[in-house]
């Protein structure tokens, strides 16, 4: 009856330890696990600055001006739901009109939208975006998108086959489907 007694305390006490998880500060999550901070050491790394209130949530949208269809629609949806704002990462977009589109469209939403011009290298620009927003929830490009697949082909097996935030490829809706052939 005691080891049942003892192993009901310790699902409890996990139970508890569980629920102050969700709710606790990180400083009052380890006092309570009985986990002091060491005093600083004059070589030790300096203490990392609390935030707070983390920064909005953000959607990466990556496109060369294309992508007015489902793949914006999906990406200004999923903000609307989770109060967030649009990061447009635009590469190779040599018509200005096209990129001025997909902001118009944006901001007729009243979503904030900010535009992030890539450089020559967008996939290295992207996980150095990704390394540097801790707030992006996912990342929305079209599967024929010249930086979303190098994404997909380059970045993400170099990377023992996973990067930090979902990637959404989305086919657009006003492009044309190539036409499939039969192996035959």
């Amino acid at each position: 009856m005691t080891k049942l007694s003892d192993d009901l305390k310790r699902m409890l006490t996990s139970l508890a330890y569980q629920d102050a998880g969700e709710f606790l500060s990180t400083r009052d999550k380890m006092k309570a696990l009985g986990i002091t901070a060491k005093p600083n050491d004059a070589g030790s790394s300096p203490a990392l600055k609390m935030v707070s209130k983390p920064a909005s949530d953000r959607i990466a949208f990556i496109s060369d001006g294309r992508g007015r269809g489902a793949p914006l629609d999906y990406a200004i949806d999923t903000c609307l739901r989770l109060g967030a704002r649009i990061d447009l990462l635009i590469h190779s977009a040599d018509d200005k009109t096209e990129i001025t589109a997909l902001e118009d469209r944006i901001r007729s939403t009243g979503l904030y939208c900010q535009t992030i011009q890539l450089s020559e290298e967008p996939v290295g620009d992207i996980l150095n975006y990704i390394h540097n927003q801790p707030s992006i929830v996912s990342i929305v490009a079209m599967p024929d998108d010249a930086a979303a697949k190098r994404i997909v082909e380059e970045m993400i097996p170099g990377h023992s086959g996973h990067i930090d935030v979902p990637l959404v490829l989305l086919g657009d809706r006003s492009s044309p489907r190539p036409s499939k052939q039969s192996a035959a």
